[in-house]
């Protein structure tokens, strides 16, 4: 099961939503994961199965883009984890942007 979640950042106010893991009939081929285009720098939404190979993108389940998680658990899609806290944002460049779960899908 996939979420949709909703990203703010505490300190500029970026946000967005985007799709995190496959749905039930999707699962095995498409798994969106948010990840920041190392070319561009910019915040997008790529299926994980088909580039979690390539250097072209730094993934949120990257330890990279993860500030400091205290207890606060993780959102998980399998073996792929996000901080609910403290991640890079595209936008100001600290680690201050927060996710939370709006949505489940099937």
């Amino acid at each position: 099961m996939g979420n949709v979640i909703a990203s703010k950042c505490r300190i500029c106010g970026f946000s967005n939503e985007f799709r995190f893991g496959g749905g039930r009939f999707s699962y095995q081929t498409n798994c969106p994961v948010p990840a920041i285009n190392k070319e561009t720098l910019e915040f997008e939404n790529v299926n994980y199965l088909e580039h979690k190979n390539s250097d072209k993108y730094h993934f949120y389940t990257d330890d990279v883009l993860k500030g400091n998680n205290d207890l606060n658990g993780t959102i998980n899609n399998f073996n792929l984890k996000l901080n609910p806290v403290n991640n890079y944002c595209p936008k100001c460049k600290e680690k201050a942007l927060d996710f939370r779960v709006s949505m489940f899908v099937d």
